[in-house]
């Protein structure tokens, strides 16, 4: 089979002279008031324009259809190279970093991301900066300068990126199901790079890496092959002209689009069985199949209907049987790994211990469903009820692409409505929307660039029945991960050194294995009754702008927002419940989070339709108790709250799930030590900075059930997670039986409602609560006494000392990689001080990154950003590194503060009040959505700051900041040497350095450092900052 690159015509529709208008009516939502406009330029450069008067923020995205399938033989990694390369310098704008630090100061941020075929730049800027920003960031494309010096650099760059990749099993895993496909096609390739593949290798062959980098953008980045999209506050004319101005002289060297026939699997590649070991606890079975591309039947959705069905979990599916036979903790189903030429279907089941053990009968149960479905017909009602499922994997890829520059596509399951959720979708940040719009460019056609292939409008069971027929035992692909198979296999992948073994699995085993497979119930979901069906406005009497408290009792306090900006009949709702025995100690938190996943488990049956309808809901443990969020259409809403509600009310410990979520919760505490070095850092920095409390399950952020996942401040709260393992081995179901009533019998919640809902809705909501859980014959909550109330306080550093605390990596024998956490300790929080902090944050970010991470090469993550713990704020410098120890790394910080001293002394004053205007811009910036806009408020309640004018109060007062203030406060309180300087030293030591280690711990410290050697001693013998939170004024009956 030759895979190689072919070149397929490139449609030109703009020829020479002015960019050609094209009219096309592009498909967008209802309550979508941008203007929309295609525009090709002489040089064929595609581009869509949105005018949005509203906005507050520029954007623009550039996607280019060359990826890593278009690397050379042995130059892997080179595509994802020339993306990093881009960002440093060109000919009309030498200064290295240049682009980078004018985004940074003037409100905006940039990225880009690498896939198989396409390169996807994108920025945001403040409004009245795009002019400036699209002239620089145009250089890219038309004459970028990659000197010697920057080349080899980033290099170095791309292998750090690399070295932080290789202890993560979906990296891995990933690339052990390329490895085993046809060496011949590029879907096999390595696609991120590192050391080895853009400098050794090309040396050996005598190859210069910087010129073949050079050759392949002239070849490849061509102005025909590239789409853009760029999103602005002017009318559509403007920004025309603007764009016309600035991307014309983009060259287009007439290449051809890019274009790799063939299937990655051959014969061989299928029927096959892989064990592989992976680097963290649990047992994880992928199950995939070659299959014909969605893609090429987007408007029909035959892929969308399958995976409904096959990743449901409700009454009869596959994954509810699974769940009930005590062989599963999850399901997720749909096609992964798509172009135009070739895809996979992927089913992917994390199993349980027993499940383990049953993997052939939960293969064959699978089989058994799919044969179900292939003879079952085509209900269109399914259809229908399909129609309204998300595009999720574009959603969630794209959240992703914004943290890193991804090179491979992960299937992850997330719900929502999706005509319904396309006609009333949320407004997303402006640089997120631009750079999904531009990679939808690249596959459909214009009037669906918008819409893509979310809404499925034709029913074809002819469609959907090809794709169920193509899901076989003739062609499957079994992926089977577990750490039992250690010692046990033979072969090892090449790029992160996965052990694995292959074994044939022929459809005659296949059989045997659906036949000895339990006699379960297996069917067809029902009608999902959750559809909403009532998308009308409620009437909003009173325009307020911040939450007011509707109602106040011994039980709970109610703050209430209603809808005033975005117009959506869509609701928020956070309920904090404050339960002091929660964390009382490592016992009961654990126990709270085994009761908070037991309460999701339970729910999963009924409010999975939720879910699929829109109705997004989680529930889980917090540092004062737990928390229930709800967002999504407020249309039944209330029945699914009251439903949690009263499954709290009268809640039931099932032994056979209690067992199941423990082996969960036990393997996530297990996996604490394969965090990457920078996170165990900052889980070290919350243990030694935060006043005695215990926390939720550690590994919840990322093991939560539900669809929805609230974004949690913290991955870890301040305890060892050792101790609370301990305690989870020692507990039994009777424990959580016990321990409950005493933990419910003292409670205050603390509700929040907002968005499409009338305040006397919401007081009678709450007050059925209260009913529900305080008032009726069986409750078991009662009042929390004023003296009760949890505060948040969090330990005083002294002025003039650096505590540094050294740690070995909890997985030091294989992990590389060492970390700095540098905290500044500043202030507790105060409106003049904040802005102070913030504006030195914007001014030094971009160049500590740029000195950091461009120039010295310490690692591919280094950051500096803003610390806020309970209302105590400072600074903190993050940085993660082979090249050096952390103690040495800690010095070049310090290098880097002296460095930077003189720039801020010397800032002119017109980059100052750039700096000023930039931060003002971005506090002025409208919340998008209702999501936004309740995270900053329920901010402010949780934290009991109830600042809800913050924003518009921090104006004010930068409008009146000085220069010299700015440099005082630097002087005084950031500076090496200043005064009134509080640090803490967080120093995670890798394999690569546990001499230094040792060095550390038996050496004498520097004069003015101070070695913390016990946690909790240190935090035991020092004074705290009051807490904002549980004070009489705040919390007072």
């Amino acid at each position: 089979m030759d895979s190689r690159p072919r070149e397929v015509e490139s449609p030109s529709e703009a020829g020479d002279g002015a960019a050609a208008k094209i009219e096309v009516e592009v498909t967008k939502p209802r309550n979508d008031k941008r203007g929309y406009r295609r525009v090709v330029l002489p040089n064929a450069l595609e581009c869509l324009l949105i005018s949005d008067p509203d906005t507050d923020k520029a954007a623009a995205s550039m996607n280019v259809s060359v990826g890593y399938f278009c690397d050379p033989d042995g130059l892997e990694g080179l595509a994802h190279f020339l993306e990093h390369m881009l960002f440093y310098a060109s000919e009309k704008y030498p200064i290295e970093d240049s682009y980078s630090k004018y985004i940074a100061e003037h409100g905006g941020s940039t990225n880009a991301y690498t896939t198989s075929e396409h390169t996807n730049f994108y920025f945001d800027v403040n409004n009245d900066c795009l002019d400036d920003a699209l002239d620089r960031f145009a250089q890219f494309f038309i004459k970028p300068l990659m000197s010697p010096d920057a080349t080899l650099r980033e290099i170095k760059a791309v292998d750090s990126e690399n070295q932080k990749n290789l202890l993560s099993d979906p990296w891995r895993m990933s690339q052990l199901q390329k490895h085993l496909c046809s060496n011949n096609h590029p879907y096999h390739k390595f696609s991120t790079g590192n050391w080895n593949t853009l400098e050794v290798k090309p040396k050996e062959k005598g190859l210069d890496t910087r010129l073949e980098l050079i050759n392949f953008y002239d070849s490849h980045y061509s102005a025909n092959l590239m789409q853009l999209v760029v999103y602005g506050k002017e009318s559509l004319d403007n920004i025309q002209t603007l764009v016309e101005s600035k991307f014309c002289d983009i060259k287009n060297v007439g290449r051809k689009q890019f274009s790799f026939p063939g299937h990655p699997c051959s014969s061989k590649d299928l029927q096959i069985l892989v064990k592989a070991v992976p680097i963290k606890q649990g047992h994880t079975l992928r199950v995939l199949w070659p299959i014909t591309p969605n893609i090429r039947h987007y408007k029909e959705g035959p892929c969308r209907y399958v995976s409904h069905l096959i990743g449901h979990e409700g009454e009869g599916s596959l994954f509810y049987i699974l769940k009930k036979l005590g062989w599963a903790m999850s399901l997720e189903s749909g096609e992964r790994d798509w172009s135009y030429e070739f895809s996979f279907f992927s089913v992917v089941i994390q199993l349980t211990d027993v499940g383990h053990e049953h993997m052939e009968d939960v293969v064959g149960l699978l089989f058994r469903y799919i044969t179900l479905l292939q003879t079952s017909g085509t209900p269109k009602w399914i259809f229908d009820e399909v129609n309204l499922i998300s595009d999720y994997i574009k959603k969630i890829l794209l959240s992703l692409m914004l943290i890193n520059c991804l090179t491979f596509f992960v299937t992850v399951k997330l719900l929502a409505i999706c005509e319904t959720g396309f006609n009333y979708r949320d407004k997303s940040p402006p640089m997120n929307y631009v750079a999904n719009i531009s990679s939808n460019m690249q596959i459909f056609p214009p009037e669906d660039w918008l819409i893509a292939s979310s809404v499925p409008s034709k029913f074809s069971p002819d469609a959907i029945q090809r794709v169920l027929n193509e899901l076989t035992p003739d062609n499957v692909r079994i992926f089977w991960e577990s750490k039992s198979f250690e010692g046990q296999t033979n072969l090892t992948e090449p790029w992160y050194g996965t052990s694995y073994c292959v074994e044939a699995v022929p459809p005659s085993t296949m059989q045997k294995w659906v036949e000895k497979a339990p006699n379960e119930d297996l069917h067809l979901p029902k009608p999902n009754i959750f559809i909403p069906t009532d998308l009308s406005l409620k009437k909003v009497e009173e325009k307020t702008s911040f939450p007011c408290m509707l109602r106040k009792t011994p039980f709970s306090r109610l703050w209430y927002k209603p809808d005033t900006l975005f117009f959506t009949p869509k609701v928020y709702i956070k309920m904090d419940f404050h339960c002091p025995l929660s964390h009382s100690s490592p016992e009961s938190s654990v126990l709270t989070g085994v009761f908070t996943r037991l309460l999701m488990d339970y729910l999963n049956d009924y409010a999975y339709d939720a879910e699929v309808a829109g109705l997004y809901y989680a529930v889980v443990p917090n540092d004062t108790g737990f928390q229930v969020t709800m967002v999504g259409y407020n249309d039944k809403m209330t029945t699914l709250l009251e439903t949690v509600i009263g499954k709290i009310a009268d809640f039931e410990v099932k032994v056979d799930r209690f067992s199941v979520i423990k082996e969960t919760m036990a393997k996530g505490y297990e996996n604490c030590k394969f965090q990457q070095p920078y996170q165990q850092a900052m889980y070290y920095c919350r243990l030694i900075l935060e006043e005695q409390t215990w926390p939720h399950y550690p590994g919840y952020a990322t093991g939560i059930k539900a669809r929805y996942q609230p974004r949690l401040k913290r991955l870890f709260l301040p305890v060892p997670w050792d101790e609370e393992l301990a305690a989870l081995s020692n507990l039994e179901a009777s424990d959580l039986v016990n321990f409950l009533p005493h933990m419910l019998a003292k409670t205050f919640i603390e509700c929040y409602f907002a968005g499409n809902i009338e305040p006397s809705e919401a007081r009678s909501v709450v007050q059925r609560i209260e009913g529900t859980l305080f008032n009726s014959s069986i409750s078991v909550c009662k009042s929390l006494a004023p003296s009760q109330h949890l505060t948040k306080r969090v330990v005083k550093l002294e002025r003039g000392l650096k505590y540094y605390y050294p740690a070995m990596c909890l997985n030091h024998q294989d992990e590389k990689n060492s970390s700095l956490l540098q905290y500044i300790q500043i202030h507790q929080d105060d409106l003049k001080q904040n802005v102070l902090l913030q504006l030195l944050a914007l001014v030094a970010k971009q160049p500590a990154f740029h000195q950091l991470r461009s120039v010295e090469q310490l690692g591919y993550i280094a950051l500096l950003r803003q610390r806020n713990d309970s209302g105590v704020r400072g600074l903190q410098f993050i940085i993660q590194s082979t090249a050096k120890d952390p103690f040495n790394i800690d010095a070049r910080v310090e290098a880097f503060l002296k460095m930077f001293e003189v720039t801020l002394h010397q800032m002119p004053d017109a980059e100052f009040k750039s700096n000023v205007n930039a931060l003002i811009d971005m506090k002025l910036e409208k919340y998008k959505n209702i999501r936004e806009e309740s995270a900053f408020f329920w901010g402010e309640i949780s934290e009991g700051t109830l600042k809800f004018d913050r924003k518009e109060a921090e104006v004010a007062a930068l409008r009146e900041l000085k220069k010299e203030e700015l440099i005082e406060f630097f002087d005084n309180h950031v500076k090496v040497g200043a005064p009134e300087k509080k640090i803490l030293s967080i120093q995670v030591y890798g394999c690569l350095h546990s001499s230094d280690y040792e060095k550390i711990l038996h050496d004498a410290p520097p004069p003015h450092w101070h070695g913390i050697t016990d946690i909790f001693s240190f935090r035991r013998s020092r004074p705290l900052y009051g807490s904002f939170k549980g004070g009489a004024g705040q919390m007072k009956l």
